[in-house]
């Protein structure tokens, strides 16, 4: 009886020493906090707080863990950070040892109005669309100025989700220019919704870049737009009868109505083959919108559709954290920002290799701010004759983050 508890043991023991972290579930309990991460105007002009859930294993000691960040589906209209795909997937990859995210975003367009007049559809659902693209782009930079709390790596994080989730985090990587906003089409009313690029929700001065996206049935609205960004690896999979987001090029549509032009998840992979990109595309065939998710279809199809996604992106995901992100690359390090000379007597020079519109504020010992200093240049000469001798703070923060540097005027 000995022999034979001591072989079971040793066969157990054997089994979790061949568990692999992020590939295999190697914790059962996993903890849920609610947490605030922002607040915006929504829809009819009203504050919102913004929420997400984070998902963490229970027990875990690892401090160095990728971040994954899920968006709800819901057409940009409904739906909320607790419905069951996201969750499942937020518990499932937590047992991995991942920290997972689920976010609330802003939600709403006017209906009545839309279908009053059809033609407001495509900018009011366009709207909607960039208010959320902004939150999911609040939420990374909350996190990221949170990472030390949850204890991610702030250079794997991915961002994404179900059908509305995917097209925010499609767009929340991809579309992050001026120029590009204006190929956009519906078009977005930017200057009303306001926070031109960076949005408003989150924590101002930190990169919301992310190194992957998770494409759960999403589109975008131009795959030109992957161009200037070949280092996000994408995960897709998408079905073949898919009537709400179009499974190659075709209209996005909401109660009968066509709303707008998107590029689903077929032409997505394609751009991103052409380009270069790491990308894994699978395609359920025959079947509809989201069809792994609850309610659709027979109960056991939906489990089937939810296992082979979860288990395609485990591989994805296991194999992509091994190489360096686009997060590592787009974070402002205390190494990317230079002062001299410091000590100064009258004149310093700040040079940051990152970023493009940069804020630099001046505090004192005391946290009184003495100057405030927004340039469009990456070198910027300050003169110092208004400034007392003693020592002084440097913030420099941009889209990319933010860095404290100490300085001394002699």
């Amino acid at each position: 009886m000995k022999k034979i508890i001591t072989l079971f043991t040793i066969l157990t023991i054997s089994t979790v020493a061949f568990a692999q972290r992020y590939k295999d579930k190697i914790f059962t309990n996993v903890s849920m906090d609610s947490v605030v991460y922002g607040n915006a105007k929504n829809f009819s002009g009203s504050p919102q707080d913004l929420k997400m859930n984070i998902f963490q294993p229970v027990g875990d000691t690892v401090t160095n863990r990728p971040l994954l960040v899920f968006a709800h589906g819901g057409s940009f209209v409904g739906g909320n950070r607790y419905l069951p795909d996201v969750t499942y997937l937020a518990t499932e990859f937590a047992k991995r040892g991942y920290v997972c995210v689920s976010i609330q975003y802003r939600l709403g367009v006017d209906l009545q109005a839309i279908f009053a007049d059809q033609s407001q559809a495509g900018p009011q659902f366009a709207n909607a669309l960039w208010r959320g693209t902004l939150d999911g782009r609040g939420a990374i930079r909350f996190l990221r100025a949170n990472a030390n709390t949850y204890k991610f790596n702030i250079g794997q994080v991915y961002l994404g989700g179900v059908s509305a989730g995917g097209v925010l985090g499609l767009h929340e990587a991809f579309l992050d220019t001026e120029a590009e906003i204006g190929t956009a089409n519906p078009k977005m009313d930017t200057a009303s919704i306001g926070g031109g690029i960076e949005g408003l929700s989150g924590t101002p001065g930190q990169s919301w870049r992310v190194k992957g996206v998770i494409n759960l049935c999403g589109a975008i609205g131009d795959v030109n737009w992957m161009k200037n960004n070949k280092n996000v690896s994408i995960f897709s999979v998408h079905g073949t009868n898919d009537e709400t987001v179009p499974y190659k090029s075709d209209f996005f549509s909401y109660a009968g109505l066509k709303i707008g032009r998107l590029s689903g998840s077929f032409v997505v992979d394609s751009m991103a083959k052409t380009l270069g990109m790491k990308s894994f595309f699978h395609t359920f065939e025959g079947a509809p919108h989201v069809p792994f998710s609850p309610g659709v279809g027979t109960t056991q199809s939906s489990t089937a559709y939810m296992d082979t996604t979860e288990d395609l992106l485990t591989t994805f995901l296991f194999d992509d954290i091994k190489t360096p992100g686009v997060g590592v690359n787009n974070i402002l390090t205390k190494n990317d920002v230079s002062v001299f000379p410091n000590p100064t007597k009258e004149n310093v020079t700040i040079e940051i290799s990152k970023g493009k519109i940069n804020t630099i504020v001046i505090t004192d010992l005391t946290g009184k701010v003495m100057e405030t200093i927004i340039a469009k240049s990456n070198i910027i000469d300050l003169n110092l004759n208004n400034l007392n001798n003693g020592i002084y703070f440097l913030t420099i923060s941009n889209e990319l983050g933010i860095i404290t540097k100490k300085m001394i005027k002699e």
